[in-house]
């Protein structure tokens, strides 16, 4: 125990969803689980929420200088199966020995308050800016400016600031500014690929004089929010449910209605609904886009229960992962019926004038959930990547292997995958390295990995180039709908594997310099890689 160092920044239960952060290491084993125990007063067995651990944690690294403190921070999202008053949160830590250390978290540090009341709101924004003051003072004192202003950034700047009462506040803003038209867009604020797309899409309907509504939740404060946007008007509002907006749009005139993404958001089963509503009340066009696959499943990149691809088995077999997978998003469908998910989400399907998926391999998954789709309805529309600057990246040693992976390197993009690699090569002893052109939320061997931290856009093609790399990896173990890094990478000219599936291994199976690596398991990719790297830069001189 002595060896376990831990804090709860924040807890905050609202209703029957939590929302926490914190950091978690051990100073001799590596954590293999992370998950929130909660007891209800109603004498059940206790529900878990899982963590996802390995975050970026500067603060605790200067604390305590120890290679586990860096990536020892986790962020905690979930829904338990009903509002109940909790009565013990834990939380439990399962090492790689096997042994599970449990924790009993301080009720000081959480926050429990009923939905709709804007005065808890404003008490989590107050204890959320006192915590990352708190953790500012450590990232000063060790000179990491940018990454406090990071994390500032992304925990607060997103939050609504103020709260509609009514839905003729929304309505009258609104009508005084007019616009060319109204648009409604249902999106998540989690940031990434999704929130990239959907704000080029703002941007192009704010050029046509168009007004914007933006309906998404706001994880932090646990809050459902609308942004408004025109050529005038760029604010953020909370209201108190997603049927608030219904009520608001009886007085407005909606043209178009975009669905890009839903996940994260709270009682989810809620949006199809909504969505319809909205649809037949406007006689608006309804487009479907497919970032991800919370259309086809809770869990939005496919994983079950076990963290694997599921490849969207027999429905038997779903509901019997449901239950079971307790990671975040997942957890928001309480009712845990895979069979009424997608007869909700199917309705909505059915009805949509457009479905845009990003890849062919997008569009066969859709359809093998919802054989009913009409071929139809279905537009293949990949993402442009014009701004991409004709650019050969020239590859300095080609004597040794060197791996390069880049990206903000997570749980479903391949964290784990990389960790595994890298021992595999330690166990190996051999000359091979691997470089993280960004980040990797979990810790791994320094003598193997080497990570760049965060960086600009513009400076990928230099730092891929100094790193040394000669064949990169992209390790994502869901099938994801485009990827912008693999577009990059093979624009770049560059030797690129992934695993075979996904919208990455349909570019790369064409590509001349591609590898579809055969195996997940960690030492057969490294036999794969050495065979790739000697076919592209040492068979000639055999």
């Amino acid at each position: 125990m002595s060896e376990l160092f831990w804090s709860v920044d924040s807890l905050v239960i609202k209703g029957n969803v939590l929302f926490g952060f914190g950091w978690i290491f051990h100073a001799s084993q590596e954590i293999v689980t992370l998950r929130f125990s909660i007891t209800t007063d109603t004498g059940h067995d206790p529900e878990y929420i899982y963590a996802d651990w390995g975050k970026s944690r500067e603060d605790v690294e200067k604390l305590h200088p120890h290679p586990r403190a860096s990536n020892s921070g986790y962020v905690v999202f979930g829904a338990l199966s009903q509002v109940t008053p909790c009565h013990q949160v834990n939380l439990e830590c399962t090492l790689e020995n096997g042994n599970t250390i449990e924790l009993c978290v301080p009720s000081s540090r959480i926050i429990r308050f009923t939905e709709g009341t804007t005065k808890n709101d404003r008490q989590l924004v107050l204890r959320q800016i006192s915590t990352l003051a708190l953790r500012g003072i450590q990232l000063i004192h060790s000179g990491k400016f940018i990454s406090l202003f990071e994390k500032i950034k992304r925990y607060l700047s997103g939050r609504p600031k103020s709260v509609f009462q009514q839905p003729d506040e929304l309505v009258n803003l609104l009508q005084q500014h007019k616009n060319n038209g109204l648009s409604l867009i249902l999106d998540h604020d989690l940031g990434g690929g999704a929130n990239q797309y959907r704000d080029r899409l703002v941007d192009s309907l704010i050029a046509d004089d168009q007004g914007v509504i933006i309906l998404t939740y706001h994880v932090t404060t646990l809050s459902y929010m609308v942004i408004l946007r025109s050529k005038k008007l760029h604010q953020r509002f909370a209201i108190p449910n997603v049927f608030f907006l219904l009520e608001a749009c009886l007085h407005l005139h909606i043209n178009n209605i975009i669905y890009n993404t839903a996940v994260s958001f709270v009682k989810p089963q809620e949006i199809p609904q909504l969505l319809i509503q909205l649809k037949v009340l406007n006689h608006a066009r309804l487009s479907i886009l497919v970032h991800d696959f919370y259309l086809v499943c809770p869990s939005h990149f496919l994983l079950n229960y076990h963290g694997k691809y599921c490849h969207i088995p027999d429905s038997r077999i779903c509901n019997q992962c449901l239950p079971k997978n307790r990671y975040g998003f997942a957890t928001l469908f309480t009712e845990k019926d895979i069979a009424k998910w997608r007869a909700i989400w199917g309705s909505v399907l059915t009805i949509a004038d457009e479905i845009v998926t990003f890849s062919n391999s997008t569009a066969k998954l859709l359809v093998k959930a919802y054989p009913q789709i009409e071929s139809s309805q279905i537009v293949v529309r990949p993402h442009q990547v014009e701004y991409l600057p004709e650019t050969t990246i020239p590859i300095g040693q080609t004597a040794s292997l060197r791996i390069g992976v880049v990206g903000q390197i997570g749980f479903h993009k391949g964290a784990a995958f990389i960790q595994q690699l890298s021992k595999e090569i330690m166990r190996r002893g051999m000359n091979i390295a691997i470089v993280v052109i960004g980040s990797i939320e979990l810790s791994c061997e320094s003598s193997i990995v080497r990570q760049t931290g965060p960086y600009q856009h513009d400076q990928l093609p230099e730092l891929i180039h100094s790193s040394g790399t000669n064949i990169m990896l992209f390790p994502s173990i869901w099938p994801e709908t485009f990827s912008y890094v693999v577009q990059e990478l093979m624009h770049m000219n560059l030797p690129v594997a992934s695993f075979n599936f996904g919208a990455p291994a349909e570019r790369i199976a064409a590509y001349s310099k591609g590898l579809i690596l055969t195996t997940m398991d960690a030492a057969k990719v490294l036999d794969e890689l050495i065979i790739f790297h000697h076919k592209i830069y040492l068979a000639h001189n055999d």
